[in-house]
């Protein structure tokens, strides 16, 4: 039952299709999540080959009793793609996001690397909790931001303009590259003022766009944890909504130990390595054996 519950199955088909009533399968699988070890726990006890590249970004979740979806934020260790923990928090406000970090801190992660969104509040917190870590922005939502403020979707004016700049972003590229191909966009552009703009801003972020430089391995993008928040969302969308904090948090508990022992079978590229494989194990420490969640 509790695997049907976190593949997203509603509670009522759930009982309908072991023929109990749904308070028996929601005390079950209640029941069943309130034993799994917390994320962090997991972690904490039998985890520590971490990469220390944390891709981060917060699903928002519909929770009884708040206005507006909150976050549960977390982040995926980039070459291994575990997930050493996550927070569901009421807000992605600063104190939120630091609370996250600490509690990475606490697990002994070695974040050497953050690379999300471009929400001041992740990076400042990251950074408040490790002061060494270098940023990478994802420059896709960078990009994104762009195209809204020229309103490219609705109006061709700034077209072109865009897609120079998504040919300077298109791959990584060495800072000399970078500088290069700046300076020609802006040369190109200097008569309108809002490019000017756009590329001074470029100008006065580019270490957070171009942090890869810094950490080998570091990814350009959140795309990886893109996908799984795209998976996460399928398993959303059929539930709808938690009826308290409390049972919103024991499931992504539950969902996020699901995914770390869950084999992998989609994986492409340089990663193709890890199909067949589960996340747990890449972090796993070499003295413990992983007990059985499910």
């Amino acid at each position: 039952m509790t695997l049907d519950h976190l593949d997203g199955m509603p509670l009522r088909k759930i009982a309908d299709r072991y023929k109990v009533s749904i308070s028996t399968a929601f005390n079950k699988v209640r029941s069943y999540l309130d034993k799994l070890p917390n994320c962090a726990d997991a972690t904490r006890a039998y985890c520590s080959r971490f990469s220390g590249i944390l891709v981060a970004d917060g699903k928002f979740v519909c929770v009884r009793g708040y206005e507006k979806k909150i976050p549960a934020f977390y982040g995926i260790d980039y070459l291994s793609h575990d997930i050493p923990t996550y927070k569901l928090m009421p807000s992605e406000n600063y104190e939120a996001c630091v609370n996250y970090f600490k509690s990475l801190r606490l697990l002994n992660y070695p974040l050497r690397a953050l690379v999300s969104d471009d929400n001041p509040n992740i990076r400042e917190a990251c950074l408040a909790i490790y002061p060494n870590a270098i940023i990478q922005i994802c420059q896709n939502h960078y990009l994104e931001n762009v195209r809204k403020t020229l309103n490219v979707r609705t109006d061709a004016t700034f077209v072109p303009f865009m897609s120079k700049l998504e040919a300077l972003f298109k791959f990584k590229r060495s800072e000399d590259d970078f500088n290069r191909l700046a300076r020609n966009i802006l040369n190109e552009f200097k008569d309108q003022s809002i490019c000017v703009s756009v590329m001074l801003d470029i100008h006065k972020k580019k270490e957070l766009l171009l942090g890869y430089l810094k950490c080998k391995h570091c990814p350009r993008t959140t795309n990886l944890i893109e996908s799984f928040n795209s998976h996460l969302n399928a398993r959303l969308e059929s539930i709808k909504g938690f009826k308290s904090f409390k049972s919103a948090d024991l499931w992504l508990n539950g969902y996020f130990a699901r995914r770390r022992i869950k084999r992998f079978t989609d994986c492409r590229g340089k990663f193709k390595h890890l199909n067949g494989k589960k996340s747990i194990e890449q972090t796993q420490k070499c003295d413990v054996v992983i007990p059985p969640l499910f």
